[in-house]
């Protein structure tokens, strides 16, 4: 199940609660890897047991990730504040993430800058782009609601930088503090798209479709009424999407995808630890776009 949908689901029927961490895209339409060559190519592979199989030493600069995993997996790269350990991060991903404790949540943001993911299945494969500075990262799959320490994979990258880049396709920004810029109003079916984050807060970017002769007005009426308890059928298809993984304020990550044509809803349901744990979305940020 695709985090978009985890966390809909759980907001629907706790409340504002945030859960795990993020799953990215929807394994349903995940993004599908082409051999168009641009950056560095660098294999994983997430097991069955959640392990990441990924080359422990790379160069800084644009790399493309190409993503294989035995299962549904959910694969996001984050660098880590010195000092900071991965009992320590899982601890917060629990207590944060999925039990909703404020304090962790903010530890977990101060403690962690997030490069996005993507998600894959045994069935289809995922690719996507970052660039990547000299540092220590690391790689997480993100289905299991507790990740285990012992599971997150240690990344460094230093030495010479590489000159490869990346087409950035459709570009999507995330921008003030829960807002989405207005273009742009339609994206192709198929491709590439860049997802900013030129905001102050960490977000992901998710794509879901409006279910059959429903609107924005009916999506909006939806969300301002589950914000105030009310449980109603969502007036979309959650099946039917994509997301990247988070991205913190000032990143910036690209993936492949591959989506029927239709009305969507651009949205986002990070927690704010500034609101109590308050999903975005249920502070405005979300629009509608088309596609295809």
């Amino acid at each position: 199940m695709s985090y978009v949908r985890r966390l809909a689901v759980l907001s629907t029927t706790l409340g504002l609660t945030a859960a795990s961490l993020v799953t990215a895209a929807s394994t349903s339409t995940a993004s599908v890897a082409r051999g168009d060559g641009s950056g560095n190519a660098v294999n994983v592979f997430v097991a069955g047991n959640h392990s990441i199989n990924i080359d422990a030493e790379l160069r800084p600069g644009m790399h493309k990730f190409v993503v294989r995993s035995a299962r549904d997996a959910g694969f996001q790269l984050g660098m880590p504040a010195p000092g900071y350990t991965k009992r320590e991060l899982v601890r917060d991903i629990v207590a944060g993430l999925n039990q909703g404790k404020v304090r962790a949540l903010k530890r977990f943001e101060a403690n962690m800058t997030l490069l996005g993911g993507v998600a894959s299945s045994a069935d289809e494969q995922a690719t996507m782009w970052v660039n990547l500075q000299r540092g220590t990262y690391w790689a997480i799959d993100t289905m299991p609601a507790r990740p285990q320490a012992s599971k997150i994979e240690t990344i460094r990258v230093s030495g010479e930088r590489l000159g490869a880049r990346a087409d950035a396709g459709t570009v999507i920004r995330a921008v003030g503090e829960v807002d989405w810029a207005r273009r742009p109003a339609s994206m192709p079916a198929r491709g590439k798209v860049t997802f900013r984050n030129a905001s102050t807060d960490n977000h992901f970017l998710g794509l879901t479709k409006l279910a059959k002769g429903k609107t924005m007005a009916d999506f909006r009426e939806w969300i301002e009424g589950v914000a105030q308890g009310v449980e109603a059928p969502p007036p979309v298809n959650f099946n039917v999407g994509t997301e990247t993984g988070v991205v913190s304020p000032g990143k910036s990550m690209t993936m492949r995808y591959s989506l029927p044509p239709g009305n969507y809803v651009m949205i986002c349901f990070w927690p704010d630890a500034d609101m109590g744990g308050m999903p975005h979305a249920f502070m405005g940020m979300y629009r509608g776009i088309r596609i295809g």
